[in-house]
């Protein structure tokens, strides 16, 4: 009988400390898919950790490892924030303990990759170049910022560009302030014919407590 209780008990227990495992999400707010425990080495890397069971004051976070440099937390709402950075840029051992204050019990523990984000880029929609569809650059609004080959996704903004081409015989160029298309950028997308080039040039972005920064010029081929 006390076999058979001590079982039962010990079932019970894997099954709360596994729910309560399940229960805690953690992700990078700038990384592009949140189930990946990605940090990237000299860029923005702000955790989020939400539990569906325990509000976040009842939880605490540590680094385990001396190439995971954390700042203290912060609660908003039914969510803790706080930096990370991996130190040195691409640490191999990165490990975050959360646990539980009341039982200070670790309830999960979340081991973090590393990779160094590339230079952003200026791109029409998800095409960074060269060749895109004159349908899909007809139907975007904005010139928009982004990371090749990369999860990072920090909210860059571009802040003006200039569009060069040659439509029938005419070189046409346009300076423009903010990422958007106005009527004659428009215009001249619209007008430009499968096999225009176009140069997207003198392009400055900026982004959230950054200075702004130049970005390489986007030459794509219509198709």
């Amino acid at each position: 009988m006390q076999r058979w209780l001590l079982s039962l008990l010990l079932a019970v227990g894997c099954i709360i400390a596994h729910a309560q495992t399940d229960s805690i999400y953690v992700w990078n707010k700038w990384c592009a898919k949140a189930d990946t425990p990605l940090l990237f080495a000299t860029a923005n890397n702000v955790i989020c950790v939400y539990s569906k069971t325990l509000k976040p004051s009842m939880l605490t976070v540590k680094s385990l490892d001396n190439a995971l440099k954390i700042s203290a937390p912060e609660i908003k709402g039914d969510t803790m924030f706080f930096m990370a950075m991996p130190y040195p840029k691409l640490g191999r051992h990165m490990r975050l303990a959360i646990t539980n204050k009341l039982t200070k019990k670790v309830i999960r523990t979340v081991t973090f990759g590393a990779e160094e984000p590339p230079r952003p880029v200026a791109k029409i929609g998800k095409y960074p170049g060269p060749d895109v569809p004159k349908a899909d650059v007809v139907a975007q609004k904005a010139l928009r910022v982004g990371f090749a080959n990369s999860l990072y996704c920090y909210p860059y903004l571009v802040k003006q560009y200039t569009i060069k081409t040659r439509i029938a015989g005419t070189d046409l160029m346009k300076q423009v302030k903010g990422p958007f298309f106005d009527k004659e950028v428009q215009r001249i997308l619209e007008l430009a014919p499968a096999g225009t080039f176009i140069i997207f040039t003198d392009i400055k972005a900026t982004c959230p407590e950054c200075s702004d920064r130049d970005l390489p010029e986007l030459r794509i081929w219509l198709r």
